[in-house]
């Protein structure tokens, strides 16, 4: 898959690499309601003989045209969002920069200066996608805006458990700790990537940016550090430190990435941390 950054100075006749079916969308997290718009996009690209392309925006429009000091919980960064497009098997990923300049773009200014120099033939997205400036296109608007070269496909939503699957529900459980139901609606547990930094018998895990982590407590994890993952605990603190709980807790100095896989809050323990005499973390049993 080919990854290509868009800011409003660039000549999009240039950048297009060839007519494609696009999915568009923010699809943060990439969750299954994502999953079936970007595989919707893919069964008819194949059908008429185009390419798969997902059109993305990033920062996301609420740091942007939100309340000051409004922030974002993102799910994931872009570059892990790339890797599950890829997967999904999307052919080009254009990543727009969501600027000041870019949200002053009219709906059918988007559709004529980014849309169709980017050879864009049928756009994908869910039922409820709105763009252009103060969102007032959609995608009832968009043939018309396109002069009709560009055709559409609307993707009802996805449902679990008679709740719609949306971004904002992710976040939502996040914030509650309900880490055991993410998979209803990611597909998959939810992972975050980041180093594990080791001094005297400490493991503070320092996640990268652009993710979520639930509130202080106790979670079961699985860790992978490069030789298979390992399961065991973590420990949020109110101030939003993780530590590893192990097993194997290194004793020497050290720092290497990892990647976790969040399982399920573990509510035998509570969300405490003391300092041993060996400046050792424990955990306290409820």
């Amino acid at each position: 898959m080919k990854t290509i950054i868009i800011d409003h100075k660039n000549d999009l006749h240039l950048v297009a690499s060839c007519p494609t079916v696009a999915a568009l969308g923010f699809f943060d997290g990439v969750h299954l309601g994502h999953q079936k718009v970007i595989q919707t996009a893919k069964k008819l690209a194949e059908k008429i003989g185009l390419k798969t392309a997902v059109i993305s925006f990033f920062p996301h429009p609420k740091e942007i045209i939100g309340k000051t000091g409004e922030r974002v919980h993102y799910l994931l960064p872009p570059a892990e969002k790339a890797k599950k497009f890829s997967r999904l098997g999307v052919d080009y990923f254009y990543l727009i920069r969501f600027t000041p300049e870019f949200a002053r773009v009219e709906s059918k200014d988007f559709v004529q200066k980014y849309l169709i120099p980017l050879q864009i033939k049928h756009v994908v997205a869910g039922y409820d996608f709105t763009y252009g400036r103060k969102g007032k296109g959609n995608l009832d608007t968009m043939e018309e805006e396109s002069g009709y070269s560009i055709t559409v496909t609307k993707v009802e939503n996805v449902e679990r458990n008679d709740e719609k699957i949306s971004s904002t529900l992710i976040r939502n459980k996040i914030q509650l700790g309900f880490m055991e139901a993410l998979p209803n609606y990611l597909g998959e547990f939810y992972e975050t990537k980041g180093k594990m930094v080791c001094t005297e018998g400490k493991a503070e895990l320092i996640w990268d940016r652009y993710y979520m982590l639930p509130p202080e407590g106790c979670y079961d994890v699985a860790i992978y550090k490069g030789h298979g993952w390992v399961e065991g605990r973590v420990l949020i603190t109110d101030q939003q430190k993780t530590y590893w709980l192990g097993p194997s807790i290194p004793s020497a100095w050290s720092v290497f990435r990892v990647k976790a896989k969040w399982i399920s809050r573990n509510i035998r323990f509570i969300s405490e941390i003391v300092e041993a005499p060996g400046k050792k973390l424990v955990s306290i049993r409820g």
